[in-house]
C-alpha cells in the first residue's frame, strides 16, 4: 500500500501543517496563518495544486497584478452543473480586463455613492424599526433581530423586490453558502451539486430573471432597472449578466455585512475600554469599525488563478495554478501592523485588505460601512451597556469569519 505523501512547502522541503476546515471562533486558523507567515509564506498545497499567499505584500503584488493572477477561472474549473443555473457570466470578482471595466462601468451607474448615500434615512429607520421588534427585552440575538435582516431588507428595497419576499432572500442566500462547504481550501469544485440546492438556484434565477425582464418593459426607480438602461460605449448589461451581479449581491451583500455587525461586539467584548471611548466619541466609530474589518475579516481569503508561469517570493508558479490569496493573514502581518493581534481603534494608518485591492476592490463597501455605522450608533443610544453571550459561528465554511447567532443581554439607559 502506497503511504499519502506528506504536505510540503512550495519547495518540496518541509512538512507544512494544514488548514483547518473551516474558520469557526477564528483561533485555530490565525494560529495556522502566523505559522505560514513566517515559515511558508507562499505555499503550494500538493493535495489540491494550489498555490497559498500569506504575506501583506506579496498579497498585495497578486490583488495589484490582473495581468499575471487572473479572477477568470473558467480554463480550470470544470464544466458547470448543466441542471443548475449559471451564475458566473459577467460576475465581476471572476472577470478580468478589458471586459471588466467595462462592466464595472455598467453596474456603477446604477451603484453609485449618492445612490448609497441617499439610502441612509430608510437604513437609519429600518434599524430604528427592527430594534424596536425587541424593545424591553433585556435578552435577544442579535444577529436574528437586526443584523440578518437589515442588509436583506436593504437590498431588497434597493432592488425594488416586494416586502413579502425577503424571507426567500434569506433562504436562498444560505442555499448559496452551502455550495462552499466540505471543500479543502483550493480545491476545485467538480462542478456537482446537491439537487436540493439546485432546486432553490433555479427558484432563485427564475425569480430574478422575471424581475429583470420586467424592469426591461415597465422601468421604476430601482437598481433593476438602473441597471438594465445602464449603457457604456452602446454597450449594455444582458439578462444573464444583469441577474449574475444581482445574485453576487444578494450573497456578498447580505452576508459580509451581516457578519461585520456580529464581529464589531466581539471585538468589543475582546477590548471594553475601547468600547467605552466609542461610547463617549461617536467619532471613533468609523476607524472603529475600520479596525474591527481588519481585526475579524468577514471574508477570509480571495481567489486568483495564475495566467503565466511566475514567481512569487522566490517561488516558481506554472501557469493555471489557483492562488488562495489569505487576506486575513496580511491583515494579520507583523511586517506590516504593529501589534497585530492586538485590537486597536486607534490604528493609523489601518490600510487592511478585506475589501481587496486594485482593480476588483468591493463594489459594496461604502454600503456596507454605512450599515454597520447606523447599526452601531443605534445600538450605543439605546443601551447604556451591552453583553455579549455565548456566539454560535460559521463552523463549516472555509472562507468566512462571524457568528450566525450572537445572544446579547442589555442595559436600557
Amino acid at each position: 500500500m502506497t503511504r499519502p505523501m506528506e504536505p510540503t512547502d512550495a519547495a518540496g522541503t518541509a512538512e507544512v501543517p494544514r488548514p483547518p476546515t473551516g474558520v469557526g471562533d477564528g483561533r485555530q486558523l490565525l494560529d495556522w496563518l502566523r505559522t505560514m507567515r513566517d515559515r511558508h509564506p507562499v505555499w503550494r498545497d500538493e493535495m489540491t495544486g494550489a498555490a497559498h499567499v500569506f504575506r501583506y505584500d506579496d498579497l498585495l503584488r497578486v490583488l495589484s497584478s490582473p495581468d499575471v493572477f487572473s479572477s477568470d477561472f473558467s480554463a480550470i474549473m470544470p464544466p458547470p452543473d448543466p441542471n443548475a443555473p449559471n451564475f458566473t457570466e459577467g460576475v465581476l470578482t471572476m472577470t478580468d480586463p478589458p471586459r471588466h471595466g467595462k462592466l464595472r462601468r455598467l453596474v456603477s451607474q446604477a451603484f453609485t455613492p449618492r445612490m448609497v448615500s441617499q439610502l441612509e434615512p430608510k437604513v437609519e429607520a429600518l434599524t430604528r424599526e427592527l430594534f424596536d421588534t425587541v424593545a424591553g427585552e433585556r435578552d435577544f440575538d442579535l444577529v436574528a433581530a437586526v443584523a440578518y435582516p437589515l442588509p436583506v431588507i436593504v437590498i431588497a428595497e434597493m432592488l425594488g423586490i416586494p416586502p413579502a419576499d425577503r424571507e426567500l432572500f434569506r433562504s436562498w442566500g444560505e442555499a448559496l453558502l452551502s455550495t462552499n462547504y466540505e471543500l479543502p481550501v483550493g480545491a476545485v469544485p467538480d462542478g456537482a451539486m446537491p439537487e436540493h440546492i439546485v432546486g432553490q438556484l433555479k427558484d432563485m434565477h427564475a425569480y430574478l430573471l422575471g424581475h429583470v425582464q420586467d424592469r426591461r418593459v415597465t422601468p421604476r426607480d430601482d437598481l433593476i432597472s438602473r441597471l438594465v438602461t445602464a449603457e457604456v460605449d452602446g454597450d449594455a448589461l444582458t439578462d444573464a449578466e444583469t441577474v449574475s451581479f444581482l445574485n453576487f449581491l444578494l450573497l456578498a451583500g447580505h452576508l459580509t455585512t451581516s457578519l461585520l455587525m456580529g464581529n464589531t461586539l466581539l471585538s468589543f467584548a475582546e477590548e471594553p475600554g475601547q468600547a467605552k471611548a466609542v461610547r463617549e466619541d461617536r467619532e471613533l466609530v468609523p476607524a472603529a469599525l475600520e479596525e474591527v474589518l481588519r481585526h475579524r475579516p468577514p471574508v477570509v481569503f480571495q481567489a486568483r488563478v495564475t495566467r503565466q508561469e511566475t514567481e512569487l517570493a522566490g517561488i516558481t508558479l506554472p501557469a493555471n495554478v489557483p492562488v488562495m490569496c489569505w487576506q486575513m493573514s496580511g491583515n494579520r502581518d507583523e511586517r506590516h501592523f504593529p501589534d497585530p493581534d492586538r485590537f486597536d481603534i486607534s490604528r493609523r494608518p489601518n490600510t487592511h485588505l478585506t475589501f481587496g485591492h486594485g482593480i476588483h476592490f468591493c463594489i459594496g463597501t461604502p454600503l456596507a460601512r454605512m450599515e454597520s455605522r447606523i447599526v452601531l450608533n443605534e445600538l450605543l443610544d439605546r443601551y447604556r451597556s451591552v453583553d455579549v453571550g455565548t456566539p454560535v459561528y460559521y463552523e463549516r465554511s472555509p472562507e468566512i469569519f462571524g457568528v450566525k447567532s450572537l445572544p446579547i443581554t442589555v442595559q436600557t439607559t
